[in-house]
């Protein structure tokens, strides 16, 4: 009679455990302290570059700070290289601003540069990249969203 009790309490706890409880999470709502929009690219791999990333931050005082990043695999690229434009949205199309470059023999390189803008616009940073292997390249381009000064 024990026996038969304690299989049958082994049995209930073996089910209850195994019994899918189905569960809902909220997400916490994020406060934004300054104008920022991030974009990094997720498309298929491509042979010698992991990821490009393009991000635009301006803050109230008009100072727009442009960071981008390009990740090439550690033993396949030799050398990258990115140019970062500054664009704005102007007359129904975007135009060049300024543009921002670097190159180095490694497999990664990070780019930080501030440029001031004029208000009343729209901003965003088109980033092209370029990653080396044994004297072969491949490109990539990254556009980020725009960002409303």
């Amino acid at each position: 009679m024990k026996r038969n009790r304690l299989v049958m309490i082994g049995l209930s706890v073996f089910l209850l455990t195994q019994t899918a409880i189905p569960v809902c999470a909220a997400e916490y709502p994020t406060i934004p302290t300054e104008t920022s929009s991030y974009t990094s690219a997720i498309v298929p791999r491509m042979k010698y570059t992991a990821r490009v990333a393009a991000n635009l931050i301006i803050d109230s005082k008009g100072k727009a700070t442009v960071t981008a990043s390009v990740d090439g695999y550690k033993s396949i690229t030799s050398k990258v290289s990115l140019s970062a434009e500054l664009q704005r949205y102007k007359n129904g199309k975007w135009s060049n601003v300024t543009t921002f470059s670097d190159s180095d023999n490694s497999h990664r390189i990070r780019l930080y540069e501030t440029y001031r803008v004029s208000k009343g616009y729209k901003y965003r940073v088109v980033v092209t990249s370029t990653a080396v292997h044994n004297g072969k390249s491949e490109t990539r381009t990254v556009t980020s969203s725009s960002t409303a000064y």
